[in-house]
């Protein structure tokens, strides 16, 4: 047999916390008059002693100010998803060579690893320089020779 345990409303811990703050009656003679256990009164009182000092903190103040430091992180990942969405757009279904041309290395908005990472090319294609055909290495061999 299960026994369903007992919770108590915030409202009935304030007023034996208050009663035990006031050091009307022992933990124990409120334990008794509330049928609570005697360490039940005394875990209340010690919270409520804790935290007394946050009630009269500008809380509300702090807490705005940090929720406005996190819209303003988020929108500037959004503005920074939503110029990353519109790049996209544009470069949709180009063939690999056309994909590399569209990195822009001085582009301040996207780097240039993000641009081949949406683009689904690599990084290092992006820097690949061609040295030319085999034919114009030979000449070039035999000039030098």
């Amino acid at each position: 047999m299960q026994h369903k345990r007992k919770t108590y409303t915030p409202s009935f811990k304030a007023k034996v916390v208050l009663e035990a703050i006031r050091d009307k009656k022992t933990s124990a003679e409120l334990a008794d008059r509330y049928k609570i256990h005697p360490v039940q009164v005394r875990n209340w009182k010690v919270i409520a002693t804790r935290r007394m000092p946050d009630l009269f903190t500008n809380r509300k103040k702090d807490d705005d100010q940090e929720k406005e430091r996190q819209i303003q992180s988020l929108n500037r990942q959004v503005d920074q998803l939503q110029k990353e969405l519109n790049w996209l757009r544009q470069n949709l279904d180009l063939s690999h060579k056309e994909r590399v041309s569209l990195i822009k290395r001085k582009d301040l908005d996207i780097a240039v690893c993000r641009q081949a990472e949406l683009l689904g090319i690599s990084r290092s294609s992006v820097y690949y320089q061609h040295n030319g055909t085999k034919r114009e290495s030979l000449l070039k061999d035999q000039v030098s020779a």
